[in-house]
């Protein structure tokens, strides 16, 4: 009996190529992307990264807050979770992620800063990038009145 191996290649689970938007702020870059959670699943979320440091393929460790926890980041009201946030600040610190020291406050806020500067922008963003499309159909309207025709394409999202 023989088998046959069958070997598949998961696409990447974030794709630093695909930015919504990129900031620079208190030395963090912040990148507004995708995480991939499936072959078609996507899920919007923030990317951290030390602005000092260039990014290096297999070596660059992302910081990834995904949309459905920026609500613990909320620096308004009696939304957020300051004790999970400043437990990952310290965390990233002590692991040399992010520019600052673990003990000092002001770098916390410098971190919390650029996270809450780009909030508003990572729950607007689209539920998945922009992917290659494929025209699937030809549309043609015809006006009775005058015979004038448009045609536009139909396009669906691979």
């Amino acid at each position: 009996m023989s088998r046959k191996l069958i070997s598949t290649i998961a696409p990447p689970a974030l794709n630093l190529n695909q930015r919504h938007f990129e900031a620079n702020k208190n030395g963090i870059i912040v990148i507004g992307t995708w995480l991939r959670e499936g072959r078609r699943q996507f899920e919007p979320c923030l990317v951290l990264l030390h602005a000092g440091r260039p990014v290096q393929a297999g070596r660059t460790v992302p910081i990834v807050i995904k949309q459905s926890d920026a609500w613990k980041w909320a620096l308004h009201g009696e939304v957020g979770d300051p004790a999970h946030c400043v437990a990952a600040i310290i965390g990233w610190l002590h692991a040399e992620l992010l520019p600052g020291d673990p003990s000092n406050k002001r770098d916390h806020i410098r971190i919390m800063e650029a996270v809450n500067s780009r909030l508003t922008d990572l729950i607007a963003m689209p539920p998945k990038p922009k992917g290659d499309q494929h025209i699937v159909a030809d549309a043609i309207m015809t006006n009775t009145t005058t015979g004038a025709t448009i045609e536009h394409e139909v396009k669906f999202d691979a």
